[in-house]
């Protein structure tokens, strides 16, 4: 079926007509799929959490970056997306006060957008953390609801939060220890290759909304291309976790009244 045709097809049915001829004609053939599943009275329903919590952070940086240079989180944003309603419900931002580097670099500031009074101002990371967690709580995620967390790659949680952790000296949290890396999902799903945030966005002719390199409207448009892929039947599990051997554990473990310590000074 040429574009067209398939196009005409999914108006028909009432269906999404965005995207390549590809993921359209991906679409209809997953339509048609569930369509007989459910006739066969067979489960159709996809592999999904009904809640995922999508993590973006920003972190400081220089232009040129030494190997051993410490990333510290500046920006803790976070999209919560329920996918029966298929819709963000509500969201978490935050911005961090950095103490290794406190002064943020002109490079980090003009890719960021995030200002030095904004991260003067902030509460350091131990406490963001625990208002996050506090976050998760009030939505009941990890309690009465189950949750996955989403990130747009690996180093999120396996380079940023570990390493913020180790710098605060404390324990790694135990949200952040298994995630949804949606690159891999997004390529394995659309079968393509993986591809940066603008690029997925516009393989499913998405524009980015927002700011690029905004962690909360990168977040936002991260819950975009979750809320297609969950349309269009993708189903979305774990992919990725971080191993944390005994010596680790200990290295970025702390007391509680130490946590408190370090916010008050």
């Amino acid at each position: 079926m040429s574009k067209a045709a398939v196009i005409s097809k999914l108006r028909e049915l009432k269906l999404n007509t965005e995207g390549s001829t590809e993921i359209l004609r991906k679409r209809l053939k997953n339509h048609y799929r569930k369509q007989k599943l459910t006739n066969a009275n067979l489960l159709t329903v996809s592999k999904l959490f009904p809640y995922y919590v999508i993590v973006d952070f920003e972190a400081t940086c220089e232009e040129v970056n030494a190997p051993n240079y410490p990333h510290e989180i500046i920006e803790f944003p976070a999209v919560l997306v329920d996918t029966e309603k298929q819709k963000v419900l509500d969201h978490f931002q935050a911005y961090c006060r950095p103490v290794l580097n406190p002064t943020l670099s002109d490079f980090c500031v003009e890719l960021t957008g995030i200002t030095q009074d904004q991260v003067e101002s902030a509460s350091l990371f131990p406490e963001v953390l625990a208002n996050f967690e506090a976050w998760l709580a009030k939505h009941k995620l990890g309690t009465k609801h189950k949750y996955a967390v989403v990130t747009d790659g690996p180093w999120d949680m396996g380079r940023f939060l570990y390493g913020q952790c180790k710098i605060s000296e404390i324990s790694y949290p135990q949200f952040g220890k298994k995630w949804v890396n949606i690159r891999k999902v997004f390529s394995n799903f659309y079968r393509c290759k993986r591809f940066c945030l603008k690029l997925m966005l516009e393989h499913i002719e998405m524009i980015f909304e927002g700011r690029p390199h905004c962690g909360l409207d990168d977040a936002r448009n991260i819950a975009r291309i979750l809320l297609r892929m969950v349309k269009d039947g993708a189903s979305i599990q774990y992919n990725e976790r971080i191993h944390l051997t005994s010596r680790d554990a200990k290295n970025i473990q702390n007391a509680a009244n130490r946590i408190c310590h370090n916010c008050d000074s």
